[in-house]
Formats: structure tokens, C-alpha cells, sequence
């Protein structure tokens, strides 16, 4: 794409504010993409946005949008129920897409809609942010130059965690208007095990909690696991075992009416190991903090490792968008984010819910 990607927004919500508008906001104001016009399911609700962020169209609806030839690219950010239609939708009208994780709710939805994006020849981007922080970039790098100089011997086990609390903090206040206009029933679809009231409401926590943890961890090890055995206190808590080769993982983690948000990843090596703190999602002021033990020359040693504070949604509405360009490849396509839908499934089938 020569010129400046021109994108549109279907949807304007509290995420769809804070999280994606402003930050294309600024990245067209430093030049690097136009922003068409947005749509919203609450039309006053998507004029008080357009005035704010100085967008010049207001679209009656997502097929209006879609109809103008001058966008290239759509910023969708829905609940995740309704990311498989609207995706869809989408991708038939030959638009390349960025939506909000989990990618859908089955796996034959994902593979279905990766298969049109690339009959498409589209780009399909899929919200996991915490691969565009600055510091998982730092601690990445040095997974790979651990398992490839085998300073550390073999990578044993990766130890993933989320203890979550308060995920918003100092994120700000989304515009809000006074529109009473009705929104529509969300209509999720479930994997076709997922059958009792009980099995759904594990899914849901697990589709927008956990997928980020599985799919930080397949953005590590660079492969699909499978998963041997799960259990869930419904909606609560959940505590998983999976393996990638003959690498031992563990994703586990519960609700949390803490201030704190507790979410961190270690990976642990014969002879040390690198812990990944990921930050609350909606904190701008913090990249996720990097801590690698290993021999010295009196005992182990552990180095914290500094990234410079950026915000991993910034980076990552600027990944798209250059990406859109030609000028880099996305760090989470949806051909391998296919992997964290397949594995969901797998843990909800076999899930002990309790």
C-alpha cells in the first residue's frame, strides 16, 4: 500500500475508545494513517465520539462503512460474541481487519474466517497487545538466544499466571452520551461440548481472560500445545496443563477483587530462568518487567532488565497500521492465533467444572 492506510471503526465503546481510537488518533496526527469514519450501534454515542477525536464521518451502520471504497482497513472492537459476523461481514467486502481478542468462539468460525482473509488476500489482526510490549520484546529476545546458545541448558517448564484484579487504573474516562437506544441480544457461540450453563460460564471467563496467557505463551515457544487437563470454580478460577513438545506448561489463575493485577510468565531452564511481568492492561505508564537468573560466579545472580515505559496498545494500533503499509509483518495474524482457539476448546472439553 503506497498511501497512508484510511481506516474506519465499528465501534466506539469504552475499549473501543480508550484502547484503539486514541491511539490511531495520534498516529494520525504524527501522519501515518487517515481515519474515514466510525459507527457505532449507539448513534449519539458515535457522534459525541467523532466530534472528540475530529473524525469526519459518522456512518449509519456497519454495512454503510463497509460500502465506501475508501477505506482500506476496518479497527473492529466488539464483545467477542459478535466478532465471527461482523469479521465476516468484513472480510467479504475485501477490508483488512483488527479486532479485539479472543478471534471468536468455535474453531471452525476461526479457520473459516483465516481461510476467506487469505482467499481475500487481506490482512486479519487479532488484539493481543501484549506482544507489541516493549519489555516482552526484551525478554523474547533473550528466550531465543537462551535456547539457541543453551546457556541454560533445556527449557523445562513454563509457568504462566493471572491473578486478575483491577485491569483499568488510570486509563481514563471514555466518552459517554445519553442514548437509549437498545442494543441488541449478544448471541455466543460455544465449542459443541459446551453445553450446561456451568461449561459456558468457565468459557467466557476463559475466552477473555486466559486467551492472552495462551497466547503469550505460543508466542514464546513458537508452537501448539495440547492440553492433558483442566478444571475450573466456574467463572472464578481456572488451573490448566498443556505441553509444547516435550516442554511443560501450566496456565492457571483466579478472579481477584484486588487493586493489584498479578500476571506474570516463567520460563525455567536447567540452570536458571526468565520471569515476564506483564503489566494491567490499561496502564500507559508501565512496559512489562524482565528477570533472568542465572550462574555467576558466586552463587546465581538475577538481572532486571529495564524496557523503555511505552504503551503496548499505542504500539500495537502502530503495528497495524504499518503493517497495512507493507513496511512490517503482524505480530499476532490470525493463522496462528488459530492455535489459542484450538486449545480453548481442547481445555473446555475436558474441563472439570466445579
Amino acid at each position: 500500500m503506497s498511501k497512508k492506510p484510511r481506516l474506519g471503526f465499528i465501534g466506539v465503546g469504552m475499549m473501543g475508545q480508550i484502547a484503539h481510537l486514541a491511539n490511531y488518533a495520534r498516529l494520525r496526527d504524527e501522519g501515518e494513517c487517515e481515519i474515514v469514519g466510525i459507527t457505532d450501534l449507539k448513534p449519539l454515542l458515535a457522534r459525541a465520539v467523532a466530534e472528540k477525536y475530529h473524525v469526519p464521518r459518522i456512518y449509519e451502520n456497519a454495512t454503510e462503512l463497509l460500502q465506501d471504497p475508501s477505506i482500506d482497513a476496518v479497527v473492529c472492537i466488539q464483545q467477542w460474541p459478535n466478532n465471527y459476523a461482523l469479521v465476516k461481514q468484513i472480510l467479504l467486502a475485501g477490508k483488512s481487519v483488527m479486532t479485539e481478542k479472543p478471534m471468536v468462539g468455535r474453531l471452525d468460525e476461526a479457520q473459516e474466517l483465516v481461510a476467506l482473509a487469505q482467499e481475500k488476500g487481506v490482512l486479519y489482526a487479532v488484539g493481543f497487545m501484549k506482544r507489541y510490549d516493549a519489555g516482552v520484546e526484551v525478554a523474547k529476545h533473550l528466550f531465543e538466544e537462551f535456547r539457541h546458545n543453551g546457556e541454560l541448558g533445556n527449557l523445562l517448564e513454563v509457568d504462566a499466571v493471572c491473578d486478575g484484579g483491577d485491569w483499568i487504573q488510570n486509563a481514563g474516562a471514555p466518552v459517554i452520551a445519553d442514548d437509549p437506544t437498545p442494543l441488541p441480544p449478544l448471541q455466543p457461540t460455544y465449542p459443541d461440548r459446551c453445553t450446561t450453563p456451568e461449561q459456558r460460564a468457565a468459557y467466557g471467563y476463559l475466552v477473555n481472560i486466559f486467551a492472552h496467557t495462551v497466547n503469550f505463551c505460543h508466542h514464546f515457544l513458537g508452537k501448539e500445545m495440547r492440553v492433558y487437563a483442566a478444571q475450573f470454580r466456574r467463572d472464578r478460577g481456572m488451573q490448566s496443563l498443556l505441553r509444547s513438545d516435550d516442554v511443560l506448561v501450566t496456565v492457571h489463575g483466579a478472579t481477584s477483587a484486588s487493586h493489584e493485577w498479578r500476571e506474570y510468565t516463567t520460563f525455567n531452564f536447567e540452570r536458571g530462568h526468565l520471569m515476564v511481568k506483564t503489566p494491567v492492561p490499561l496502564n500507559r505508564q508501565q512496559s512489562a518487567r524482565v528477570y533472568l537468573t542465572r550462574p555467576g560466579e558466586q552463587g546465581f545472580v538475577t538481572t532486571e532488565y529495564h524496557a523503555p515505559v511505552d504503551w503496548a496498545f499505542f504500539r500495537e494500533a502502530q503495528g497495524f497500521v504499518r503493517a497495512l503499509a507493507g513496511n512490517v509483518p503482524l505480530r499476532a495474524p490470525a493463522e496462528t492465533c488459530l492455535w489459542d482457539v484450538r486449545v480453548m476448546e481442547q481445555i473446555i472439553d475436558i474441563a472439570e467444572v466445579i
